[in-house]
């Protein structure tokens, strides 16, 4: 993925518009010739590209640097036609989810924790985002393995309260194409979550958080939706930032794993399903 520390230090007010001009004139031409087809007017490499050819179907710092730039703008057809000259170039949708989206959402958390901008323009970046990955979404899931049977039943939400809610979407994501049968439930409070499991049967529920101050009341979600749900062997997996470096958080606020992403959630989503099937 995208090295966060590329992204960090970025200027507020007139030099923002300074960066995103330069932006504009120098990088996001060379990237939209990098995005032509091969059958298209692109330019001959140079022999320094030759020299040190770039994998196409990765993402790198200048497409995050470039297009955390364009979203910040607000122009959603400007950013889904670069993302679709990434898919162009090769990129795969999975690629764009973990390399390009997840690190773009965590740049902008960044920029609200720090005050470089502001709660409303940093919710509307987050909620374009969403908009991006919810337009990608049917061409992700169809490209899961068909042959998988039909999966288990999962509820992915975020805190109650908690405005960052692109991660939670995001493993939904995966899990559905992992053939999971994934609910979720954005903007529900406590209440809801607490009669979505007292009515419905899930094997997981995945709970994100992003700020550390979160834990406890994570904890007493937890603790409550065990309570309450209709699975008596419910499992229960949480992620966000405050567990990326301190994965044993999950064991203290009563959970049963944390994932770092959403290829990571599928696969310790399904170890979770082996621990609850009987065993001959």
């Amino acid at each position: 993925m995208a090295d966060d520390t590329a992204q960090e230090g970025a200027p507020t007010g007139d030099g923002r518009d300074a960066l995103l001009r330069a932006i504009e004139a120098q990088i996001i031409p060379r990237l939209v010739l990098a995005h032509r087809s091969a059958a298209g007017s692109a330019p001959a490499e140079s022999p320094a590209d030759c020299a040190a050819p770039r994998d196409r179907s990765r993402v790198g710092d200048d497409d995050v640097t470039a297009f955390t730039a364009i979203v910040l703008r607000g122009d959603l057809g400007e950013s889904m036609a670069f993302l679709q000259g990434l898919r162009d170039r090769g990129v795969p949708t999975e690629t764009l989810y973990l390399e390009l989206l997840s690190p773009a959402a965590r740049h902008f958390g960044q920029l609200w924790e720090s005050e470089r901008s502001d709660f409303v323009e940093v919710t509307l970046a987050l909620h374009r985002l969403q908009q991006l990955a919810h337009d990608l979404s049917e061409d992700f899931v169809a490209s899961g393995d068909p042959s998988l049977p039909a999966g288990a039943r999962a509820l992915c939400v975020a805190l109650p309260g908690e405005q960052h809610v692109f991660g939670a979407q995001l493993v939904g994501e995966f899990l559905r194409r992992a053939r999971w049968d994934v609910w979720d439930a954005p903007g529900a409070t406590e209440q809801d979550i607490i009669r979505l499991v007292g009515g419905e049967w899930f094997t997981l529920i995945g709970i994100s958080i992003s700020t550390p101050e979160q834990l406890d009341a994570l904890a007493s979600l937890v603790r409550q939706v065990r309570r309450a749900s209709l699975n008596p062997d419910l499992r229960v997996m949480v992620g966000g930032r405050p567990f990326e470096e301190h994965p044993d958080r999950a064991a203290l606020v009563g959970a049963d794993a944390t994932a770092r992403d959403g290829r990571d959630a599928v696969d310790k989503a399904q170890g979770l399903l082996e621990l609850t099937r009987p065993r001959n």
